[in-house]
């Protein structure tokens, strides 16, 4: 009986031995790492260098009357201060000539008219923004003597004295046709045949006011008759005024073209010239003012 309990014996001894020993630490499974402290922030990306936006440059061209060579230079100026970019570039002609370049085609950016006429033609040919057609200045008639006054001109009337050399306007311009009107008009308060005998005393018919200026000047006739604006310009000479009642007003009028390369240009450069800045630059320059 005890020996068949012996090897019982000794195996429940085994175990409690077993028992008694220190206990294996249990088995680690894989761990995620975990940072002990946060991430540094990742930087953001580091921009293009800002490249600098400009419009490409514009150059706005103007078709205009020659009477507006002072004028021009200073509005075109005023514009360009005030429009980064923009070069406004003055095309100066006759209105009839500069209006059947628009009819051949021509596509300037603004047409400037001294001849309402010409201005209404370009509009129902659709050449201009008919609704944007605007007065922008008016002008009258003077006549001009050079420093010296040989002729010893002192009236309208001396203007039809034998031997007088008269510069004027060819008839197919606004000056000329202007001048054969006011000449019309003192027909009545001066004598009947006033104007057969001033015009037998030109010696020539220019093609534009710029030129009878300048012969004038130069002593080559002993009058002419063109715009205020051009004695304004000129302050070296004699001028003789034509009173209101015989004198001729011009009307000036401006509008884009409808092919105009640069509309919006062109329609800010219309509103400049329309703008008290752009009056008072033609009013310093002799021209009315637009009136109503």
């Amino acid at each position: 009986m005890l020996r068949r309990s012996l090897p019982l014996l000794l195996t429940g001894l085994a175990l409690l031995a077993a028992c008694g020993a220190s206990p294996t630490a249990p088995p680690v499974s894989p761990a995620t790492t975990v940072a002990t402290s946060a991430p540094a922030p990742t930087a953001p990306p580091t921009p293009a260098p800002a490249t600098a936006v400009s419009a490409a440059p514009v150059t706005l061209n103007v078709f205009a009357p020659a009477a507006l060579t002072e004028a021009s230079r200073q509005l075109g100026a005023a514009f360009e201060a005030a429009n980064a970019g923009v070069t406004v570039a003055f095309e100066l002609g006759h209105s009839p000539t500069q209006r059947a370049q628009l009819e051949q085609g021509a596509t300037p950016d603004v047409f400037i008219s001294a001849s309402r006429k010409d201005m209404d033609l370009a509009a129902e040919q659709q050449l201009v923004v008919a609704d944007q057609v605007q007065v922008f200045a008016r002008n009258k008639l003077i006549v001009i003597l050079p420093p010296d006054n040989p002729a010893q001109i002192e009236s309208l009337a001396d203007l039809a004295k034998p031997g007088v050399q008269l510069l004027i306007g060819t008839p197919d311009i606004p000056i000329g046709s202007a001048t054969l009107s006011m000449l019309d008009k003192l027909n009545a308060s001066i004598a009947p045949d006033f104007k057969a005998r001033v015009l037998a005393n030109v010696v020539s018919q220019e093609v534009g006011v710029k030129p009878i200026v300048s012969k004038v000047s130069l002593g080559e006739a002993d009058a002419g008759i063109v715009y205020v604006s051009d004695a304004v310009a000129a302050p070296t000479l004699t001028t003789l005024a034509i009173p209101d009642e015989a004198n001729v007003i011009v009307v000036f009028t401006i509008a884009p073209v409808t092919a105009a390369p640069h509309p919006e240009e062109a329609a800010a450069f219309v509103a400049s010239v329309l703008a008290p800045e752009g009056q008072a630059v033609l009013t310093a320059q002799g021209f009315l003012p637009a009136g109503p």
